[in-house]
């Protein structure tokens, strides 16, 4: 077996052989709808710990809605930074009220606490030490939760995530391996608007007002051009908060 297979079997998936027919698998399912992919993710690992990511962007609510109509009851994790917008948290309560089964996981060091570590505002001195703080390590236990992570980007979001196939792996903490999935890829900006408002999906208001990638309040604008994550820690040369790197 493998060392990545091996790394799956202790996950608690089969053995090395879903490593070994992953990359198979993800190109027999390019082309397919997003409503689809998730039908058969759903499927192929019933009795597994399936749950998706959101953090309320539009990508994110649409998956909500998807992966909603096919099981109900599928656990949506969300971090709640501390830094959020107020819109932000409004639509998270909005989903909740459809009775949408979110989680809301929390860093284990209050904004507070890390002030008091690193220094006041990290987020401005040194923003992958505040990511890695208030993002990814939240995600990573998150990744302990689950055996099968859903999550909502696409391939024309920006050029790190161009190479990003329907079905891959993250990593947890401890080295095992997490099945992700990327139903949206192929979508572009687009499909996804043309989906929210042809479902009436609720979404954050700051996308009205010339937002178009939300995330932590201090590091979050309008973008400058036409660049969909230029908004995103402008001026810093920081793309990705981190969690897509697991």
């Amino acid at each position: 077996m493998t060392e990545r297979g091996s790394d799956l079997a202790s996950a608690g998936l089969d053995s090395g052989r879903e490593i070994e027919h992953l990359a198979e698998q993800s190109a027999a399912l390019e082309g397919q709808s997003p409503e689809a992919i998730l039908a058969w993710v759903f499927e192929r690992w019933a009795g597994r710990r399936i749950g998706l990511s959101s953090a309320f962007g539009p990508e994110g609510c649409a998956l909500i809605h998807l992966a909603r109509r096919v099981r109900p009851d599928v656990p949506v994790y969300t971090i709640d930074t501390g830094y959020l917008f107020a819109e932000t948290l409004a639509v998270r309560e909005a989903f909740r009220a459809q009775g949408a089964d979110i989680r809301v996981v929390e860093p284990l060091v209050t904004i507070r606490a890390q002030a008091e570590r690193h220094g006041a505002d990290l987020f401005a001195r040194d923003p992958d030490a505040c990511c890695e703080i208030r993002k990814v390590e939240p995600m990573r236990r998150v990744l302990d939760q689950l055996d099968v992570w859903i999550t909502a980007i696409r391939r024309d979001q920006a050029a790190t995530r161009a190479g990003t196939p329907i079905l891959g792996t993250a990593r947890r903490g401890d080295g095992s391996l997490v099945i992700k999935v990327a139903p949206l890829v192929a979508w572009t900006r687009k499909d996804t608007w043309r989906y929210l408002l042809d479902h009436d999906v609720p979404y954050n208001a700051l996308l009205d007002a010339g937002y178009t990638s939300i995330g932590c309040e201090p590091c979050t604008a309008r973008p400058p051009g036409d660049d969909e994550r230029g908004g995103r820690w402008s001026g810093t040369g920081k793309t990705e908060c981190g969690i897509h790197h697991l």
